[in-house]
C-alpha cells in the first residue's frame, strides 16, 4: 500500500473514533489530517530504519508537540487532539499475531510480535509523556519571563 492510500484510511479512521468522542467538527477536521501526517511519517520511518521503537517514539513526539500547539490555538485540552492522533499507532494488529502465534504454537514468531508491540508501545508512551513535559516546561519558563519583564 503507498503513502497516499494510507494516509487517507489513517484520515478516516481518525474520523470515526473523533465522531466517537464527540468531538467539535472543526477539531475533527485538524485531528484527522493530523493523524494521517504522523501515520505517514510512521511508516516512513519504520521502514527506513526498521526500528518500532525510535519510530514511535518520533511519531508520537510529533503528537504531542502538534496537540499541545493546537490546544494554545484552538482553545481545547491537549487530550482532545493527542488521544484520536494515537489511533492508527497503537498495535493492535501486533497483540492479534503474538495470541495467534501462541495458539498456533509459533514461539520465536510470538516473541518477534511480542517485542516489536513492546517496542513500540514503550516508544509511544515515552514520547507523548517527555514531548508534552518539555512543552509544558518551556511554557512555564515563558510565563515566569513575562512574570519577571
Amino acid at each position: 500500500m503507498n503513502y497516499f492510500i494510507e494516509f487517507f484510511v489513517a484520515c478516516f479512521g481518525t474520523y470515526g473514533f473523533t465522531i466517537f468522542f464527540k468531538l467539535p467538527f472543526n477539531v475533527r477536521k485538524i485531528v484527522s489530517i493530523l493523524s494521517g501526517v504522523i501515520w505517514v511519517t510512521y511508516k516512513y520511518l519504520l521502514i527506513n530504519t526498521g526500528n518500532y521503537l525510535t519510530s514511535g517514539l518520533i511519531a508520537s513526539i510529533i503528537i504531542g508537540v502538534c496537540s499541545e500547539t493546537l490546544a494554545i490555538y484552538i482553545k481545547k485540552p491537549a487530550t482532545v487532539f493527542s488521544l484520536p492522533c494515537l489511533i492508527p499507532l497503537v498495535p493492535g494488529a501486533g497483540m492479534y499475531y503474538i495470541m495467534y502465534y501462541f495458539i498456533e504454537s509459533d514461539y520465536t514468531m510470538m516473541r518477534t510480535s511480542l517485542i516489536n508491540t513492546i517496542l513500540t508501545t514503550t516508544g509511544l508512551a515515552l514520547g507523548i509523556i517527555s514531548s508534552q513535559a518539555i512543552f509544558r516546561l518551556f511554557r512555564q519558563l515563558i510565563k515566569e519571563k513575562r512574570n519577571l519583564g
